[in-house]
């Protein structure tokens, strides 16, 4: 049956592979075609517009009803031709344009255009299957007309005899019928549009007499759901039971044999319930495959089995998704199933749910330790966070938890654990502050370098002066720390034999040196350099540069 409008927009462009790309001049070997087709009543009117080539192209039209035409070098675009098709229908139509001189190039354009209308037949009671009461059954059809040029007409044929039922209507979409036997009736509409263009639906219709005989499909349903009985079916069933149930015995409306069909089959591969609470679970609105999925939850839970978990469901204890969420949460954690539900229960959503049991087997946490964090004021983001810290650091989850509940940012946090040490812990540089306890460091280490070069400088100053390092350093508190007070005092004690002897050994290795006199270094060491022998030899060293220094 066709959907599609009387006035269809059929709008291709075609190229063919890679002869859509274009060469200069006559070398062109491939074209761009458009078309566009719309119809009114039986003549379809086709636009084509063609590109590429020298311009004029002869024309091959196959409009899909038997019919072909050719047009040579036609050269004015766009082109439009008309055909009168032969009635309703649908046709697949074809042009294709050659370049009327050579070398040779070709482009097509297809569509489908829809001529006339098109209507679809449908009952009040789907499938149409009726049942005598007191002698006679009664179905209401409905025909949708699209397509083709309104108004309609409806010309009903319900009992199948090829006659026009009298006294319909011609202008309703609706019709009714009685049917006052057993059989299989064919019952149709044809639909004529304004143009006179027509098209037809039927449906087979089923009528059955219960008092003549049993419907054969309730029979085949008798007999499978009786041969799983005592196992899985609760009562032995006749014909006449199951085609009961068909018509609304059991629920007010009708089955439908394809559910107990279902059922039945189910039944066969779900051992722990009984057909007719499988039939019960789709009737109360729960799809097959939901039943499915929880047979196989069954499966891989320790604990329960599909029947526990079909109770749930029927008793509105818990939803197939819960239970979906759970499953999952008990296979890819340590969870347990019925705890997991429970916080379902209480409105955890389902990513929350296996979020918070892979954050506490990351963490190596039991749920109730998880929920005390939780219960803190911490979010499952930051006790995550808290735990890769403190795996970092090795340390333990409380302290970074701490931490970060006293209101340190997680930049404070990381920092304080890089710099703790076994004198100052963490929790301790928190509490001073990063930047404090950083400049406290600093302060540290800048007094211990002083102290290094003051005990440097004393052992040199104890050496060149032949005293103990005790003695300068004495000398040293002496003058407050100023060691330029130190080396005049030093420079103005009456000199030790030693020492002057060794003054000597070092004035005349520096006057050798540096090719002077022994007075001149004496000079230089009494005078600029206030005893510095360091002093003198760097002078000398500078001095060696400039002429008349020698």
């Amino acid at each position: 049956m066709r959907t599609k409008a009387l006035h269809v927009l059929a709008l291709l462009t075609v190229s063919f592979g890679a002869l859509a790309a274009p060469i200069a001049g006559h070398a062109q070997a491939g074209l761009t075609v458009e078309a566009t087709a719309t119809a009114v009543c039986e003549t379809g009117t086709f636009v084509l517009n063609v590109a590429g080539g020298s311009g004029a192209y002869d024309l091959t039209w196959d409009f899909g009803d038997g019919e072909a035409s050719i047009e040579a070098a036609v050269a004015a675009y766009p082109h439009s031709v008309d055909h009168a098709f032969p009635g309703s229908g649908d046709y697949a139509w074809t042009v294709m344009a050659t370049d009327a001189t050579s070398p040779e190039a070709v482009g097509t354009a297809t569509g489908t255009l829809a001529i006339g209308p098109a209507v679809t037949l449908t009952s009040d009671v789907f499938p149409p299957v009726l049942t005598l009461t007191g002698g006679q059954a009664s179905m209401t059809f409905q025909a949708t007309p699209s397509g083709g040029t309104p108004p309609y007409s409806f010309a009903w044929d319900l009992d199948g005899d090829g006659l026009i039922d009298p006294g319909s209507d011609p202008s309703s979409p609706t019709a009714s019928f009685t049917y006052t036997g057993a059989g299989k009736f064919e019952a149709s509409v044809i639909v004529t549009d304004g143009c006179g263009l027509s098209a037809t639906d039927a449906l087979a219709v089923v009528v059955f007499d219960p008092e003549a005989a049993c419907h054969p499909r309730a029979q085949q349903i008798a007999q499978a759901v009786d041969s799983l009985f005592p196992g899985q079916a609760g009562d032995l069933y006749t014909c006449e039971d199951i085609f009961g149930m068909f018509n609304g015995d059991l629920t007010g409306s009708q089955l439908g044999f394809g559910r107990m069909w279902h059922a039945y089959q189910m039944a066969l591969s779900i051992e722990e319930l009984t057909w007719e609470e499988i039939l019960d679970w789709q009737l109360g609105g729960n799809g097959w495959g939901l039943l499915a999925q929880i047979d196989r939850y069954a499966e891989v839970l320790d604990d329960l089995d599909t029947r526990q978990l079909y109770e749930m469901v029927m008793s509105g204890e818990a939803s197939v998704q819960d239970i979906r969420t759970a499953a999952r949460a008990t296979v890819q954690t340590e969870a347990d199933f019925e705890e997991a539900l429970a916080r379902l229960s209480d409105g955890t959503s389902p990513g929350e749910l296996l979020r918070f049991y892979r954050t506490a087997d990351d963490l190596g946490l039991d749920p109730d330790s998880l929920d005390a964090y939780l219960d803190a004021g911490l979010d499952l983001s930051a006790i995550s966070h808290a735990g890769q810290v403190a795996s970092r650091f090795g340390v333990g989850l409380d302290e970074i938890v701490d931490a970060e509940a006293a209101g340190h940012s997680w930049g404070e946090i990381s920092q304080a654990f890089r710099l703790a040490d076994d004198e100052t812990s963490a929790e301790e540089i928190l509490a001073a502050g990063i930047q404090s306890f950083r400049r406290q460091q600093q302060e540290t280490t800048s007094d211990e370098h002083a102290t290094g070069q003051d005990a440097h400088l004393a052992e040199q100053l104890a050496s060149r002066y032949g005293m103990s390092v005790a003695e300068i350093e004495a000398l040293a508190a002496d003058c407050g720390g100023d060691w330029g007070c130190v080396r005049d005092r030093l420079r103005n004690q009456p000199a030790t034999g030693a020492t002057a002897a060794q003054d000597d050994g070092t004035a005349q290795r520096i006057a050798s040196q540096y090719g002077v006199s022994v007075d001149r270094v004496w000079s230089i060491y009494n005078g600029s350099c206030s005893g510095d022998w360091g002093c003198v030899r760097k002078t000398l060293k500078g001095d060696n540069g400039r002429p008349g220094n020698h």
